[in-house]
């Protein structure tokens, strides 16, 4: 039936109606992401990601279902900081952020890796997951746009700090356990970064573990993981018989929270920060 069989008074209530209904279940979404319990004193942290982190690949009907909710990386982030999603860095200077987490972000143009330095080198905080080869589970065929990018498109920006992103093929099984700074971390298909030969050296140190280089660009500083599958929850959570603080079988989410708190507070050694 259309609506054109309807007088206009009814057709203008029918339409009322309906942006009511879209109105609405849009309140919905976003409150089911709004922590009552957030605190205006809490650091901000801008998000750029492609991963699934706040909002489901589902759609609008996953995220206003009755179990909907964040990702356990974003629910725990957000204990501690106030949460600001980014896709333009414009919003950097904007929101007045120092602090960012880029995990498997977009490909950013030439333009926007310029941005991004010059941010860091003015004093920004970030912390990068660059992950050279993402196994990260999708509802999305390989190829959709809406899937996690696969590979880092970061490769201009370590380039020009001096180092490169790269996958060992050494590796007998593509699941890795590492033990970093007194934590025991699980993931796959783990990168490493190597320093550029005639590369901007003196920018970033690689640790003795060499998924981490740890860079001093002009006021800023910049951590870089060569991994992002880390975040994934198949990797940390569990119900092992030994779990590390937190409860999780595996200290993934520790050590990134660890990171963000080495960078907010400045401090040089990234093992100092660990036992906060």
């Amino acid at each position: 039936m259309s609506l054109k069989t309807f007088s206009p008074a009814i057709r203008k209530r029918l339409w009322v109606g309906l942006l009511l209904v879209v109105a609405l279940v849009l309140l919905l979404s976003a409150m089911r992401y709004v922590r009552p319990e957030s605190r205006v004193d809490q650091p901000t942290l801008g998000l750029m990601t492609t991963l699934p982190l706040q909002w489901s690949e589902g759609g609008i009907e996953a995220a206003v279902a009755a179990d909907a909710a964040p990702h356990p990386v974003y629910t725990r982030l957000a204990q501690a900081y106030q949460i600001v999603p980014i896709d333009d860095l414009d919003v950097l200077e904007k929101n007045r952020l120092s602090l960012l987490l880029l995990a498997q972000p977009r490909a950013l143009g030439p333009a926007e890796l310029v941005k991004l330095d010059a941010w860091v080198r003015r004093g920004g905080r970030l912390l990068v997951l660059a992950d050279p080869a993402l196994v990260w589970g999708s509802l999305y065929p390989l190829g959709d746009k809406r899937r996690p990018l696969f590979t880092s498109l970061l490769s201009p920006l370590f380039g020009h700090w001096g180092i490169e992103l790269v996958l060992p093929i050494n590796e007998k099984t593509p699941l890795a356990v590492r033990d970093i700074d007194g934590l025991r971390l699980r993931t796959q298909t783990l990168g490493e970064w190597q320093m550029l030969k005639g590369g901007n050296s003196g920018v970033c140190v690689i640790e003795v573990v060499p998924i981490v280089a740890d860079c001093e660009i002009g006021k800023g500083r910049a951590f870089l993981v060569a991994d992002a599958d880390l975040l994934d929850t198949v990797y940390w959570e569990g119900r092992g018989a030994r779990k590390l603080t937190g409860g999780d079988e595996f200290g993934n989410m520790r050590w990134v929270e660890a990171l963000l708190l080495a960078l907010r507070d400045g401090r040089k050694k990234t093992r100092d920060f660990v036992e906060q």
